[in-house]
């Protein structure tokens, strides 16, 4: 991590090893974390946005990352427990939203009108744009990527399908929130929504069924197969 900086109130003089500051102390700097763990600027600031929308840091311009007083409780409780305590619901109703995001797809492939796949083009689109952003706001970018999925639901024929998502997407908003800001996920969806678009656009609803299940597999094998972590001593 390189020399470690001189003793100030935010860090060292809470007697935390560097990448493991304690309440109110400093985080290592970007530079840092992306020597420590060997990423890219980019995915250090879309992991540290992250952790800011979720009320764990606090992001000073000019000065750094803190941590928020109660955060490694915080992480703890709200964040890694909650997926603990709901981890069967979360993971039965993510399997049923994956055959039913599959089935979307492949109708919307298979009959979407060219008015219905330009509405899906545009939420793409928007969800694209927000993902990208240097600190993405994820409050808004949870909001455009079920308004994705509603749009290939809606390009299929029918409205059943879209009040089925509807109601099932309602019951997702905390974990959906909690998928959306690990680190590295946001270009993963992105690219993945990417694939599921090309896929209905050359009229293939056998792949485009196939990338919108395996979309949704990897984020419910993600939850089944988590732990939370310990909160800092």
């Amino acid at each position: 991590m390189g020399q470690p900086h001189a003793a100030d109130p935010g860090t060292a003089s809470q007697g935390h090893p560097p990448g493991r500051a304690g309440p109110g102390g400093r985080a290592s700097s970007e530079r840092e974390l992306c020597e420590v763990f060997g990423v890219s600027r980019v995915s250090v600031r879309e992991a540290l946005a992250g952790l800011e929308a979720m009320g764990l840091i606090s992001v000073r311009h000019g000065r750094g990352a803190f941590v928020r007083e109660g955060a490694g409780d915080h992480y703890a409780g709200s964040f890694g427990h909650y997926i603990e305590l709901h981890r069967d619901q979360m993971v039965e109703l993510l399997a049923v939203r994956g055959a039913l995001d599959e089935l979307a797809a492949q109708e919307a492939a298979a009959h979407g009108t060219s008015e219905a796949l330009d509405q899906m083009l545009e939420a793409h689109r928007a969800f694209l744009e927000a993902a990208s952003a240097e600190r993405p706001e994820f409050t808004r970018i949870a909001e455009l990527d079920v308004a994705f999925h509603l749009s290939v639901a809606q390009a299929a024929p029918g409205g059943l399908l879209k009040l089925l998502l509807q109601d099932l997407h309602g019951l997702l908003t905390d974990s959906r929130l909690i998928t959306l800001a690990r680190p590295g996920q946001l270009p993963r969806s992105a690219a993945e929504h990417q694939s599921i678009v090309e896929a209905i656009l050359a009229r293939d609803p056998s792949a485009a069924g196939r990338l919108a299940s395996d979309h949704v597999t990897r984020i419910r094998e993600w939850a089944a197969d988590f732990t939370a972590p310990n909160p800092i001593p």
